[in-house]
Order: C-alpha cells, then sequence, then structure tokens
C-alpha cells in the first residue's frame, strides 16, 4: 500500500535524522516525531483516497438500484485504480462484485470473485459456502464457512449454515459441535440455543428466524415464492427479499 509506504519512509527519515546528533533530547524525541510523521500523513492521504474511491461505488450502488448490474460492476472495477493506494480495497471490490454475479446467476464468475474477498463480510462467506456446497464439495464448503467464522465469530449465521450443511449430510455431532462453539462466542442467541437443541431431540434445523440472509442461498424457498422469482434486493450486499412467512 502506498500510503504506508510514503508515511512509514517519511517517519524513517525523521528518526534516523534525529539519531544522528549526538543531543539526548534527539534521541529521546526521534520516536515520538517519527510516529507522528507516520500517523499524520497516513490520515490525511486516506482520507484523500477515500474520495477518489467514493465515486465508484456511488454510481454503482445507483446502477444496481436501477437494475444495471453489469454497469454497476463496471463500476467498482473502475475503483481497483486505487487498489494499491487503500488497504483492502481490492478485496472490498471483490466481495461486492461476487454478491452482484451470485445476483446475476453467474455462478462460476461469483466464486472466483469472492474466494479473493474481504474477509470480515460475512455474507460473502454464505454465499461461497453455499454456492461450493451446491458445486458438491461439502469440504470446500466447510473450509468457506469456517474462513468466515474465523473474521466474524459473532455471526450466528455462519455457524447455523454449516451445521445445516454438516447436519443434511449425517454428521450430526460434527453440527452440534459447531453450535456449541457458537453459543461460546454468543451464549445470549437464541436460534442458535434452538437449533442445538433440536439436534440433540434428533430434529430439523429451523433456520426461518434467519430471514432473507438464508433463503438469499437458496436451499430453502419462503412459502408463497419460487427461487426463480426471488431475485435479490437491488444494491449492495442484500438479501432476496422473501415472501410473507407462515409463523
Amino acid at each position: 500500500m502506498y500510503v504506508l509506504l510514503l508515511a512509514g519512509g517519511l517517519a524513517l527519515s525523521i528518526i534516523v535524522s534525529l539519531l544522528v546528533f549526538p543531543e539526548k533530547p534527539a534521541f529521546i524525541l526521534g520516536p515520538f516525531l517519527g510516529l507522528i510523521a507516520f500517523v499524520v500523513p497516513v490520515f490525511v492521504l486516506s482520507r484523500k483516497i477515500a474520495e477518489k474511491v467514493r465515486p465508484f461505488f456511488e454510481a454503482a450502488q445507483r446502477q444496481a438500484q436501477t437494475g444495471n448490474v453489469a454497469q454497476a460492476i463496471q463500476s467498482l472495477d473502475g475503483a481497483l485504480a486505487w487498489r494499491r493506494w487503500q488497504l483492502f480495497l481490492e478485496q472490498q471490490v471483490n466481495t461486492e462484485v461476487g454478491l452482484l454475479l451470485y445476483a446475476q446467476g453467474d455462478e462460476k464468475k461469483a466464486i472466483e470473485r469472492l474466494r479473493r474477498g474481504y474477509p470480515k463480510v460475512s455474507t460473502g462467506h454464505l454465499v461461497l459456502g453455499a454456492m461450493l456446497y451446491r458445486g458438491g464439495s461439502l469440504e470446500e464448503a466447510r473450509a468457506a464457512l469456517e474462513h468466515g467464522i474465523r473474521y466474524n465469530k459473532k455471526s450466528p449465521i455462519l455457524y447455523n449454515v454449516l451445521a445445516w450443511l454438516l447436519a443434511k449430510e449425517g454428521q450430526r455431532q460434527a453440527a452440534m459441535d459447531v453450535l456449541a462453539r457458537a453459543l461460546k462466542a454468543d451464549p445470549a442467541d437464541e436460534p442458535t440455543a434452538d437449533n442445538l437443541g433440536r439436534l440433540q431431540n434428533d430434529k430439523r434445523m429451523n433456520m426461518k428466524p434467519f430471514g432473507d440472509l438464508w433463503f438469499m442461498l437458496k436451499f430453502e424457498t419462503p412459502k408463497g415464492m419460487t427461487v426463480a422469482g426471488a431475485p435479490f434486493r437491488k444494491g449492495f450486499r442484500q438479501p432476496p427479499k422473501a415472501g410473507k412467512r407462515s409463523r
């Protein structure tokens, strides 16, 4: 990242220049002045780069809202011109593009982009895991969801989707172990506690409490809606709008 390199170079040059003087104040002040010389340029340059990048995301948002997903993807990719200046920009763009590609139904390209996505966006891991599982690889799906859990330890849906997949494959004990980990991370999560109890009593998990985030994965269809009729809501990281569910 160029911003860090520039700021680091400036800070290092100040520290070195101060240390070459024999006076004690120079030795004492050197590290502090170097830190200031690093932090201030990083802050200022990061804000300037963010101002350059923001229009690409805003344009993509408008285009996605009008249904022009292809143009929205093109706008997001345009932001990659600044990827060497802003930390994690490329991963964030990959996640957003991957989710839009998934909404379009292009799962092959969506998988490619989401594999290189931003790890702290749990939705990207959910979609990637779902696609990999439908592609016939439980282990790859499990790895994708575990990777998401690593960076989003308090995201209950990641644990529950992984547990659902394991239970579906007959690995009930492994599914219960996953849910036990989820409750350790968030003991107050009621849907997770309910699903753990269901598995312990040989019942099916109930994923309806996770709403649209669950239905967007296309494993279950809410009452009155077909998968083909459940597109993403227009925008970024938006799940499909579920129909009215029975209770």
